[in-house]
């Protein structure tokens, strides 16, 4: 154990299906706060379904400081679409709405995946994290409200179709989709978008998160793994700016003017960067024309 030390690091988990995200951080909050000793604060990067499994970043300390930073940060997915039907929350999980017989061929999908490229428009799921007027979207969906969710500008940077299931007339019954997006970004109602766009109904049946900015599959611990053995696979805050950020390094003075509110020059031309003073992480700091100021800070 190391005795009163408080962490500042990330940690990227392979969540399992059937765990929210809150459950993965109050279990890993415990087990870090048992091996050090000392209470650990601790937040998510980023939120993933119970249905779903896969990368999962966590922040601890300073850490969980940097959830804006991650949250821009593109994330990939691998997802199963069956067609034939649609549920309420666009998932296996959900209550069947409506069904179809009227399933695509191979074809017309790979011809409609074009259209879900690039800057697309999309309408969240109503059992969504989203806030309606203060409350939570699937709070009120739960409730039986009549509502609506606005569309939204997202980023598909790059989307493919494998893993095709075929019917017995040839037709497709079901698909993997693999997805390289940006922020806000709802699998769920990309799957229901596409089976519209050929004439069909679909549902998510399966989801993995494959990677969450620079954590990938392989740099994920299984969450049984980190909750026997908590101080493995920490990634140091600083660590994690070098990755996130452009990167700059100032004097004692211009840091010391920094922690202190001030706006300074510290001889960047990027609108965001981290900042370091001999080797430590200072904080983030936003600006632009040499005048930049501390943002997120990430020191004493």
């Amino acid at each position: 154990m190391i005795p009163q030390t408080k962490i500042d690091a990330l940690v990227a988990i392979d969540k399992p299906k059937g765990l929210t995200s809150s459950d993965v951080v109050v279990r890993c909050r415990g087990a870090l706060s048992r091996a050090t000793g000392i209470k650990q604060k601790c937040g998510h990067m980023g939120t993933l379904d119970p249905i779903a499994d896969g990368v999962l970043v966590l922040g601890f300390g300073r850490a969980a400081r940097l959830f804006d930073v991650m949250q821009h940060k593109t994330k990939e997915y691998r997802a199963r679409l069956e067609f034939g039907r649609e549920t309420d929350t666009l998932d296996s999980e959900g209550k069947v709405v409506a069904t179809t017989e009227v399933l695509p061929t191979e074809e017309a999908i790979k011809n409609a995946l074009r259209a879900f490229t690039g800057t697309i428009t999309q309408i969240p799921p109503k059992y969504s994290a989203l806030n309606v007027n203060g409350v939570r979207a699937y709070d009120l969906a739960r409730k039986g409200k009549d509502f609506e969710i606005p569309q939204r500008i997202v980023t598909v940077y790059s989307l493919t179709a494998d893993g095709f299931e075929y019917t017995r007339n040839g037709t497709v019954g079901a698909l993997t989709l693999d997805t390289v997006c940006g922020s806000g970004t709802y699998i769920r109602s990309l799957c229901r978008d596409i089976a519209a766009s050929v004439g069909s109904l679909g549902c998510m049946t399966e989801l993995r998160r494959t990677r969450c900015g620079f954590f990938g599959e392989t740099d994920s611990i299984p969450l049984e793994s980190f909750l026997s053995d908590p101080l493995s696979g920490l990634v140091p805050v600083e660590y994690a700016l070098r990755k996130l950020l452009p990167c700059v390094d100032t004097d004692d003075k211009t840091t010391f003017m920094l922690k202190n509110g001030r706006i300074c020059d510290i001889g960047s031309d990027d609108k965001i960067c981290a900042v370091f003073n001999n080797g430590s992480a200072v904080g983030i700091a936003e600006g632009t024309r040499g005048k930049y100021k501390l943002t997120t800070r990430l020191c004493e």
